[in-house]
């Protein structure tokens, strides 16, 4: 199902840029009587040059591009080769569900994305080349019908997992609707799963990331761990707000409660909300939760975060102090710590006091933005007991 929501077109460039250099000379200056320099020959003319085409204007449609980047697996280098490619010659179609109960169609082109593997010698390890329809069900066919081929990321390589991680991104041309899919291969090239990332105009904040080790996976769906099956994050009462890394052991899950249903709006529009009960709103929504195991950790309410084009948990981590700091603009912060055994704590703005200069020479300062507000906090990292002033930025 399209996510239909208006946030800002994202374009994936990469390029050099180049600059002017003017040098500044100690030379004296000349008289301001000049001689006139004899003329010079006409040149011969010469033939005219035809200006090469520019590329078409088509919606979905992109010249190919390619990438070779150098990494090291296993010890050893090694090239990585990405290549995606667009083929206006075949097209597609798919259909979705514009709003509830009617269905529109869209058309696009075929698209091809290829991951090479060689040695530095230029021996081949391995070419992979998979089309649009391998995404379909991750990203929507109608957001990978529509979209133009994208060049893979690479995110990085898991030894654990024996997995090359990539993003692949889709956009619906000329607007903010899309997709990401995360792709994993092994050594051989074989595709070992693929899952869902952080579409750019909605869903839940979790950033497609290895754990600091590399040992687990972190997607917008899941975790992958090396020996275990997924852990899931979808459930049948709530949505996934977001997700994210504490420490090699832990990682913090967060819902929304009530499950997205159709719903007509105060204005007659039809669209997609949540209708949570008293009971769940008053339940824990957000969890630390063990890695390996997958066992609940810790349990509390949170509901700082907000939604505009997708969730957003604004938070802030602080390795001096081993606590991430969760924002609620209403309430106050919620200290959680990373290793996941410490009971989180809520420091509402009432007992911390507004900050007045000078900055001491143990705090630390930092910024975190809600929907509305900026907040800047001075946490002091000599203090057993939590000590933070905060002032109101804007």
């Amino acid at each position: 199902m399209r996510n239909l929501v208006a946030v800002g077109l994202l374009a994936l460039l990469a390029g050099c840029e180049q600059k002017l250099h003017s040098t500044k000379s100690d030379a004296r200056a000349m008289p301001s009587v000049a001689v006139a320099p004899a003329p010079l020959p006409e040149p011969p003319a010469r033939p005219p040059v035809a200006k090469p085409k520019p590329p078409p204007d088509i919606p979905g449609w992109a010249p190919p591009a390619a990438a070779d980047t150098l990494v090291m697996l296993n010890g050893q280098p090694y090239h990585l080769l990405l290549a995606a490619e667009t083929d206006s010659t075949r097209r597609l179609t798919a259909t979705y569900e514009e709003t509830p109960g009617r269905f529109k169609r869209v058309r696009g082109f075929e698209g091809y994305y290829t991951v090479t593997l060689r040695e530095q010698s230029g021996r081949q390890i391995f070419s992979r080349k998979l089309r649009k329809a391998a995404f379909f069900k991750k990203a929507g066919a109608d957001i990978v019908t529509e979209s133009e081929a994208y060049l893979p990321q690479f995110l990085g390589y898991s030894r654990a997992l024996g997995a090359l991680v990539f993003t692949l991104d889709f956009m619906v041309p000329d607007s903010d609707v899309g997709g990401q899919v995360v792709l994993l291969l092994d050594l051989a090239g074989n595709v070992l799963r693929l899952s869902e990332g952080r579409g750019p105009g909605g869903g839940p904040e979790a950033e497609p990331a290895l754990s600091p080790s590399g040992a687990a996976l972190l997607t917008a769906s899941e975790l992958l761990r090396p020996g275990r099956p997924p852990m899931r994050f979808e459930r049948p009462d709530a949505e996934l707000v977001g997700a994210s890394f504490l420490s090699d052991s832990t990682v913090l899950v967060v819902y929304a409660p009530g499950k997205a249903h159709p719903i007509r709006f105060a204005d007659g529009m039809e669209g997609y909300g949540r209708t949570p009960t008293v009971q769940q709103l008053r339940t824990p929504n957000a969890f630390v939760r063990n890695i390996r195991t997958g066992r609940v950790l810790r349990r509390f309410r949170y509901y700082g975060f907000y939604e505009e084009m997708g969730y957003t948990i604004p938070s802030f981590q602080l390795r001096a102090t081993a606590t991430q700091y969760l924002l609620d603009d209403k309430r106050g912060l919620y200290l959680l710590p990373l290793g996941g055994t410490g009971v989180p704590v809520e420091m509402r703005f009432a007992a911390m006091p507004r900050f007045t200069p000078p900055k001491r020479l143990a705090e630390v300062r930092f910024e975190i933005n809600s929907a509305e507000t900026t907040f800047a906090f001075y946490v002091d990292t000599s203090s057993v007991q939590p000590r933070i002033r905060y002032q109101r930025l804007e």
